[in-house]
């Protein structure tokens, strides 16, 4: 059956779209649904127009990823982060942490999903990170990794001729005798 998609159906078509569905998958599912009306001369000439409409509309997102990737591409930042006298982070840098970075530095706003890491940044020095806008638009930021100033190094064992400092135990409290809804002491 022939079948015009008033909205895009993963893995049969785009909005618009023409296309040719079995009987039953058209009666029983896309078209009691809303997801699709029947190839009639008058709808074919309604899904040209969608598709005109989807065309201009598609454009339209793509100039504006355009103009997002202009303003983000090729930014850098800067984030901060424990790490040990060898640069290896104590923890990671993850998409979020470069998101704040990029909004506190630059005002951007990005979602952290669209930063693509493929795993989060465990050393320090100078990362180049890929954000996705749209589609098949992406845009490189340059992501510095930097030691936090004052942070704990790794603290050092005591050495072996160093002899070590005795611990003080405290002894357990008694643990109280509840008698008939009274508490005595353990003691008494």
């Amino acid at each position: 059956m022939d079948i015009i998609l008033t909205k895009q159906v993963d893995h049969v078509g785009a909005r618009g779209e023409l296309v040719k569905v079995a009987d039953g998958y058209a009666r029983n599912y896309l078209i009691p649904k809303g997801l699709a009306m029947l190839a009639t001369p008058g709808a074919k000439k309604q899904a040209a127009s969608l598709q005109r409409a989807e065309a201009r509309r598609e454009q339209h997102r793509r100039d504006e990823a355009h103009l997002h990737r202009e303003r983000i591409h090729g930014k850098a930042v800067t984030v901060r982060a424990r790490a040990t006298s060898a640069g290896k982070l104590y923890g990671s840098v993850t998409a979020r942490e470069i998101c704040d970075a990029l909004r506190e530095t630059h005002g951007l706003t990005v979602d952290p999903d669209r930063v693509r890491l493929e795993e989060h940044l465990r050393s320090i020095g100078e990362h180049v990170v890929q954000v996705h806008i749209y589609g098949d638009i992406n845009a490189e930021v340059s992501v510095t990794v930097k030691a936090l100033e004052g942070a704990p190094e790794e603290e050092q064992a005591p050495a072996a001729d160093a002899p070590a400092e005795p611990v003080a135990r405290k002894s357990p409290r008694p643990k109280p005798i509840i008698v008939g809804g009274a508490v005595q002491d353990s003691d008494a």
